[in-house]
């Protein structure tokens, strides 16, 4: 889209992808932990044990995915609509310029909720041996 407007796109939208990025990583990381740790347990003989930390921190994971897919979904039609051929009022334009702010202003929102209310957020902060 950058190439077709000749000029780069609002930085909102690469935050959007980062952040969507990011966000598939982490649960990519979190699955790998939940398997890891599933496996060390059965190989001791442990029965499945009341302890789903980690199925709660993928399920959360997978939550702030959902947001960050919604968010880039979002950006990327912002990015579109301002790529495509000026045939529409500026009206329309002011529209999909507030549309973008404010997505990324509630996806800042959501990020920062996500990141203080998950105690598994931070990767070194848990002992998982």
């Amino acid at each position: 889209m950058e190439h077709l407007r000749s000029s780069p796109l609002h930085a909102n939208i690469s935050t959007a992808l980062s952040r969507h990025l990011e966000s598939i990583h982490v649960v990519q990381s979190r699955r790998k932990d939940e398997i890891v740790n599933a496996s060390n347990r059965q190989r001791q003989g442990i029965p499945r044990c009341q302890d789903d930390r980690d199925v709660f921190a993928l399920a959360s994971a997978i939550k702030e995915m959902c947001v960050a897919t919604r968010k880039a979904r979002t950006t990327l039609w912002c990015a579109l609509q301002m790529t495509l051929p000026k045939t529409a009022t500026t009206a329309g334009q002011t529209d999909v310029e507030k549309a973008l702010q404010d997505t990324v202003n509630c996806e800042d929102k959501v990020h920062e909720s996500i990141n203080s209310s998950n105690p598994m957020n931070q990767r070194g902060e848990t002992n998982k041996h």
